[in-house]
């Protein structure tokens, strides 16, 4: 991670989330690099589901909630059991900054290689 790859989109997606400075690196390398997904085995099918339903790119500031609303719909999950298989498998953590900006930076390819695990 160098500093000119930070941009104004993924500060304010993260600044909420730090600390201290250093943890910049902690969220770049959840947007960025290699995380390891968390599905647990109740929602394997979910996951796969989601990921069946993943929107197309180009992705915007509303595909987190369309996404989310499909899911809603076809599952009948909501609340923490609609959001949390998804944060987990995406980013591999249970906490962390809004999931509609994070998944812009996450971008549909890496979304998808961590739902297909």
């Amino acid at each position: 991670m160098g500093l000119q790859e930070l941009d104004e989109d993924f500060w304010n997606a993260v600044k909420a989330n730090l600390e201290k400075v250093a943890d910049i690196k902690e969220w770049w390398d959840v947007a960025k690099g290699p995380v390891t997904p968390v599905i647990e085995d109740e929602n394997a099918d979910y996951i796969g589901e989601a990921l069946s339903s993943m929107p197309p790119a180009p992705w915007d500031e509303n595909t987190w909630s369309e996404w989310t609303g499909k899911l809603k719909e076809s599952t009948g999950r909501k609340g923490k059991q609609l959001f949390m298989p998804l944060r987990q498998a995406l980013t591999g953590m249970n906490h962390g900054p809004d999931m509609p900006s994070l998944l812009l930076l996450i971008g549909p390819e890496k979304a998808s290689e961590r739902l297909s695990l």
